[in-house]
């Protein structure tokens, strides 16, 4: 037979291992899953019979893939995956904890709850980073390093680099710095209030984000609102951000430049990081007496104090610091403007504002900021602008909230199953599979184990069903602030989680929360803000946020970046 004949004969054979690899992994994958249960350490109330069971449309070729674009595409923009999450979980009437079969995508169940006591254990038990730094986050900041690595020891020790950055007494140190940025976005709102005409609020809340995120990380003022060098720098991170929501394009052209411009503001952060880098470790840069300490000076003052003398940094540390500060960059994408969007639909909630930033601090604006530089520690006193901004945050929270649930030994006899109405230990659950239904039991998913698990499950906390479970909280849809005053009930404290919490915690909140605080004392009183979006604009319901629905899968933003006319209300 001539060698070219044999060609097809091997292309086909190779054709026909791979389909059938393919549907018996399929088969495999189906089978272990049709019967999915979760095991617990003791019957909890909020299980109910078959709950487990693939209730949505399944379909055995594609599982609930069809399902998820189908509801993806339902909705407008591009919708984070919690609001796709929720509606899924009420069209079908699904409990507080349920799977999808998302298989090959994703290889594992992909479990959701919007259950309380389950996310506790997520947090308790469920020891890796979340998944989402390695899936999404390594392609963002261009490396494998630091905050972003598989390596749970060096992520885990990169956190406990920055921990004291964040420690609310240097944080408290930064609030000066925050009010003077939040005066110059005051003055660009002013300078919108007197043109009259609409525009989006996402753009100075942008800028006026990452001049905070900027100078606190690397102690330079980037003097981004008045279009200083910090400016490129944030256009660069917006470009970062948007390549993650941008529709795959099959035009090799368009694919072409698309992935030029994000290898050029790739490097255009990560050089200037790496020049701050080697700029600071070449001079010295003693921290000022009571003033904060930026996440450069503190990382360079370790390395010096590790290795005295040493005016280059060594290639592998250079390179954990460098993609952790990258990923810290990528904050300065501020998904918590959402807290304008309620106030302008709220006038009692503006009212109610005003009336307490006149009773803490009299005067204008000049004299605020002054009291501020005075005593920084004054913002506290302030407990119905924060409650505010946790209202706004539990209807809108930003970003997502995924993890991994490590991989262990099959069994623990100290668990509990659920499954058809009983509660069976992992004895009777294996002899139960084996009578009914013959073969090896599925494996099962631990979510309270305290060491032992049998799979590495996907899990997903919803955020935006956990924090308006009516379980919890009562008129969820409603914006109210003074549900959280004097303080809010243990149920309603324990839901919110928009910053995460235990190992997954995000530090971040201890700055971005005085920082909205500021942003309102300053902007709000003198200010109003009110929505301007076109009556033919799509609108959903107002679990999803009326009009200004959310919109972005890295950071849920209000639609069309929130167009708004302002107004000023100084005589």
């Amino acid at each position: 037979m001539h060698p070219l004949t044999k060609v097809p004969i091997v292309i086909g054979s190779v054709l026909v291992l791979t389909v059938s690899s393919l549907l018996w992994n399929l088969n495999a994958h189906r089978r272990r899953f049709r019967a999915l249960v979760l095991a617990i350490s003791a019957p909890p109330t909020w299980f109910a019979a078959n709950c487990f069971q693939p209730k949505p449309p399944h379909n055995f070729l594609f599982g609930h893939l069809v399902l998820l674009f189908r509801i993806t595409k339902q909705l407008p923009g591009t919708p984070p995956i919690a609001a796709v999450l929720s509606v899924i979980q009420s069209q079908y009437k699904l409990p507080d904890v349920f799977y999808l079969d998302l298989w090959p995508i994703v290889p594992d169940p992909f479990l959701v709850t919007g259950d309380l006591a389950v996310a506790d254990r997520f947090l308790t038990d469920y020891t890796r980073h979340p998944s989402v730094l390695k899936v999404a986050l390594q392609a963002l900041t261009g490396g494998t390093r630091g905050l972003v690595s598989s390596d749970m020891s060096e992520w885990y020790s990169s956190r406990t680099a920055i921990r004291t950055v964040f420690s609310v007494t240097n944080v408290q140190r930064f609030v000066p710095d925050m009010a003077q940025y939040s005066m110059e976005l005051r003055a660009a709102l002013l300078r919108h209030a007197k043109t009259g005409r609409r525009f989006p609020m996402i753009e100075p809340i942008e800028k006026w984000g990452a001049d905070l995120t900027f100078r606190f990380l690397l102690g330079e003022d980037a003097a981004v609102q008045q279009g200083g060098w910090g400016a490129q720098i944030n256009a660069d991170v917006q470009t970062l951000i948007a390549q993650i929501d941008s529709p795959v394009s099959w035009n090799p052209w368009t694919y072409r430049e698309r992935k030029k411009a994000l290898s050029c503001s790739k490097e255009r952060v990560r050089s200037k990081i790496r020049t701050a880098f080697n700029d600071a470790l070449r001079k010295e840069r003693p921290a000022a007496r009571n003033q904060f300490v930026p996440l450069l000076d503190s990382l360079t003052a370790k390395y010096v104090e590790e290795y005295p003398g040493r005016k280059d940094w060594d290639a592998d540390t250079m390179a954990q610091h460098l993609d952790t500060m990258v990923t810290m960059f990528l904050a300065a994408d501020v998904s918590s403007m959402y807290v304008f969007c309620h106030v302008a639909q709220d006038p009692a909630v503006a009212a109610e504002l005003r009336k307490e930033h006149n009773a803490v601090f009299p005067g204008d604006a000049d004299a605020t900021l002054e009291a501020i530089r005075q005593n920084p520690g004054k913002i506290k006193e302030l407990p119905y602008t924060t409650a505010v901004i946790k209202e706004s945050m539990r209807l809108r929270p930003p970003g997502l909230s995924p993890t991994i649930a490590p991989k262990g030994r099959d069994g623990n006899a100290d668990l509990s199953i659920f499954f058809l109405g009983k509660y069976l230990t992992m004895k009777e659950w294996n002899i139960l599979w084996r009578e009914k239904w013959y073969g090896t039991p599925p494996s099962v998913t631990l979510l309270a184990s305290s060491s032992n698990y049998s799979s590495n499950a996907q899990l997903f906390t919803s955020l935006l069903r956990l924090q308006s479970n009516s379980s919890y909280i009562s008129s969820p849809f409603t914006f109210d602030p003074t549900r959280w005053l004097p303080t809010p009930s243990s149920q309603l404290a324990d839901a919110w989680r928009p910053f995460q919490r235990g190992r997954h915690s995000c530090m971040g909140e201890n700055m971005m929360m005085p920082g909205l605080v500021i942003a309102l004392l300053l902007t709000v009183r003198d200010i109003d803000v009110a929505l301007a979006y076109d009556d033919n604009d799509v609108s959903l319901s107002p679990e999803l946020g009326g009009v200004a629905w959310m919109d972005g899968s890295f950071a849920a933003k209000p639609a069309k970046g929130l167009p708004v006319t302002v107004k000023g209300l100084l005589n």
